[in-house]
């Protein structure tokens, strides 16, 4: 029985048996493969786990900026919104004389002002207000209630000696249930040394959980917002905050947003942002177990994958290099020919031996070749077109001129040849391009040679005849001429011939053979912009255009969305008609020029998405159809129509049909809120806030769907209510004006200017009337 040391020795001398080339191939591939892996392996890992912190504390300090950031809004709107109401007729009359003349009245104003101000801000748990004289507390919320509390009533005096008459407190100050939160206090009325109470506007943890909870990623995670003497304001997952953590942030690490901290035995990653309107600290707090979860997932995973390479590559090195030397060994063969057992192990000596030998009978074909130098003089005049020698010494350059009989110094042009499309009544069909390559190449040369005009024709192999034409004459005036009338016979016969129209791309002239490919480059540019200047006629180069030097115009796109997302046509029809301006003089590439168009159509389509408009449902087709469409244009100009009517027109015409039914939705919630409190003290303001809309836009928004404005349709719905109290009800006139928000003189003056019968005389004829029928 054999050992191991057997096998292997066996297995060592297996391999070297084989051809020393082939075990240097294996060597190779294994490195190759092998070293990079476990290489990429060990770094991904290390680099994973920096990026999954770093990533995480770039989404941590986001979301707190966005966080920060909509809560000040927040409290901005709010404490705005208690300024106007403090501002308005109510809160500035004269508190006591109105509680004194009408107790029930002033307390049901109050009650409906703080329950208006409550719906007009949603994100609020409770307005209420204060009054020191009767120490009575009423809420939007909770009712209204006689604080007995010594403790209470303390409490409120103390607020009210605050020097500010507007400020922020964290927590609840009297009739709260809740100790986290955040509240306004405003004395009542403002800017007065002797307030008769204070308003206080709160707010709980439901809007920081509401606006905190999404972002939230891991289990254990931990959020806080504390105020600026370090009382915790709102809080999720934990309403405790380590005092030693409020101090490391506020003393120690004033200049850093993010540090390990230690907590309950397990580590955080923190991370923080002070507000810097109401100097509000946000914390978050990540446990660094569950942060690097993935990471440790993603280390197993990359072993497991790193092992399965090693072994994957050395299987496939093996097998690659046995593949790989399958030629070398069939070039050895072929070279050794009936001397193979003569080989040897070194394969490359041996074919450097047997090359030297060749090589020499090489020289007996070059006569062969000699035969085909019109073919190869053609190849080398397209690679020379194409740039292959731009990096050549003048010297080689010349000396391969000289052996196709090209002159060295001369003017040419360069013209390209191409059938536009298949008509008809063409005589060629489109399977039979290279009958008519042959065709277009035969022609040329004959016209060319019939006018002595020197060059070479080439069929480039894409559907396209290069022509490179050159003169050796200093004056070349004459031969410009000639060649001007030389290129439109071509172009005349190619077309008549093939019965389909014919275009042809003319470069400028150049006096120097280097200069080649531009005008290869010009007579390219100068075909293809077929979409600019139309086909089937002869398109001069201006020169080279640099593409790269093109910016597409960002700023017209902007302005042309901008017009649809306010559905102004005639404006989005400017911009597109400037945008194709641009487009047009600026750019001397198609397929760059419909990249543009491909970028607008792409802009465009978000739009739409963004304002809520079903793309598909309004052009009546799949989005996709819409590229391939709108490449089927082949001039600027159908671009343009296509556009406009195609993708313009429908969708400012969906967004106008959407913006009416938000109108009327809006405009009918204010007509019943109208009808349904007529009687109180209606206002613009009010029902702006109810639509969330400004008071001079909601007057014009009213003003255009209801023909009227807001004044006018409620004095209607008044005048409209009295009117039918008057002739159904003995109710005194007074009575009335009362009943549908009028003072009795007010309502007179209205109700005739509305009716033209004063109220009395109004009842009178109506009810004569009825009394006769």
């Amino acid at each position: 029985m054999r050992t191991k040391d057997d096998h292997w020795i066996a297995r060592s001398r297996w391999f070297m048996s084989k051809p020393s080339f082939y075990r240097k191939m294996i060597w190779i591939a294994l490195l190759s493969s092998i070293i990079p892996v476990m290489i990429l392996g060990i770094s991904s890992y290390i680099m994973t786990m920096r990026m999954v912190e770093r990533d995480a504390s770039q989404d941590v300090s986001q979301i707190l900026s966005y966080t920060s950031q909509t809560i000040d809004s927040g409290l901005d709107r709010i404490q705005d919104n208690l300024i106007q109401m403090q501002m308005g007729s109510f809160f500035t009359s004269d508190f006591k004389e109105q509680k004194h003349s009408n107790y029930a009245g002033f307390y049901a104003n109050v009650y409906q002002n703080l329950a208006a101000f409550k719906n007009g801000n949603p994100q609020i748990k409770d307005i209420s207000l204060y009054t020191l004289d009767e120490n009575y507390f009423i809420s939007a919320t909770y009712g209204g209630h006689k604080v007995v509390a010594e403790e209470e009533k303390k409490v409120a005096h103390q607020m009210l000696s605050n020097k500010q008459q507007l400020y922020w407190k964290a927590g609840y100050s009297i009739n709260g249930t809740d100790a986290n939160g955040i509240t306004i206090v405003s004395a009542v009325p403002l800017h007065t040394n002797d307030p008769i109470g204070f308003i206080q506007i709160t707010m709980d943890n439901r809007m920081f959980e509401s606006l905190a909870k999404p972002f939230v990623k891991y289990a254990n995670e931990r959020m806080y917002v504390l105020n600026d003497k370090g009382e915790l304001v709102f809080q999720m997952s934990d309403a405790s905050v380590p005092q030693e953590l409020y101090k490391m942030i506020t003393v120690t690490n004033t200049e850093h947003q993010k540090f390990m901290y230690p907590l309950e035995g397990k580590e955080y990653l923190v991370t923080t942002k002070l507000s810097p309107v109401y100097n509000l600290l946000y914390i978050n707090m990540i446990p660094t177990d569950e942060l690097y979860s993935s990471s440790r997932w993603i280390a197993g995973m990359t072993l497991v994958l790193v092992v399965a390479v090693i072994v994957a590559g050395t299987v496939l090195a093996w097998l690659g290099a046995k593949r790989a030397y399958r030629p070398i060994k069939k070039l050895v063969y072929q070279v050794s020919g009936s001397h193979a057992d003569d080989m040897g192990m070194d394969e490359i000596s041996y074919v450097n031996k047997r090359w030297t030998e060749i090589n020499s009978k090489a020289l007996e074909l070059e006569g062969q070749l000699n035969e085909q130098l019109p073919i190869i003089r053609e190849i080398f005049a397209l690679r020379l077109m194409e740039g292959q020698f731009t990096h050549d010494r003048h010297e080689q350059l010349v000396a391969l001129l000289r052996r196709y009989s090209i002159p060295e110094l001369q003017s040419a042009v360069v013209f390209i040849i191409a059938c536009d499309q298949f008509a008809e009544e063409a005589k060629f069909q489109e399977s039979d391009k290279d009958l008519i390559l042959f065709i277009m190449k035969n022609i040329t040369s004959e016209i060319l040679e019939q006018r002595k005009i020197q060059g070479i024709v080439i069929n480039a192999l894409n559907d396209e005849v290069v022509v490179w034409l050159w003169t050796e004459e200093a004056e070349t005036e004459a031969w410009e001429h000639n060649l001007r009338s030389a290129v439109e016979e071509v172009r005349q016969q190619i077309a008549h011939y093939l019965r389909s129209p014919v275009t042809i791309g003319l470069s400028r002239k150049a006096d120097q053979v280097e200069e080649l490919p531009d005008l290869y480059r010009e007579a390219h540019l100068a075909i293809h912009s077929r979409i600019i200047h139309g086909g089937n006629q002869i398109i001069e180069s201006k020169g080279l255009t640099n593409s790269m030097n093109y910016r597409y115009p960002s700023e017209l796109e902007a302005h042309f969305t901008d017009s649809l997302q306010v559905g102004n046509f005639d404006e989005a029809e400017r911009m597109l008609q400037a945008f194709s301006d641009k487009v047009r003089s600026a750019v001397h590439n198609p397929e760059l020029i419909l990249m543009s168009y491909d970028q607008l159509l792409s802009t465009t389509l978000r739009t739409a998405y963004l304002m809520e408009i079903d793309s598909e449902l309004v052009v009546g087709r799949p989005v996709v159809d819409l590229y391939s469409e709108m490449r089927r244009c082949s001039t600027i100009q159908e671009l343009d129509d296509w556009f406009k009517h195609e993708i313009v027109e429908p969708i400012i015409m969906s967004l106008s049909n959407k913006k009416n039914q938000e109108y009327e939705h809006l405009i009918q919630k204010v007509t019943q809120y109208i009808a349904e409190h007529y009687h109180l003290d209606i206002s613009l303001d009010q029902c702006a806030q109810i639509c969330n809309l400004s008071p001079p836009y909601l007057s014009k928004l009213f003003k255009r769907v209801m023909g009227i404005s807001f004044i006018e349709y409620l004095t209607q719905v008044r005048v409209g209510k009295a009117m039918e109290l008057l002739v159904t009800t003995d109710l005194l006139v007074n009575e009335i004006a009362e009943q549908v928000g009028y003072n009795p003189k007010n309502f007179i003056r209205v109700f005739k200017k509305q009716t033209g019968l004063p109220p009395g005389q109004y009842r009178d004829v109506n009810t004569k009337q009825r009394s006769c029928q």
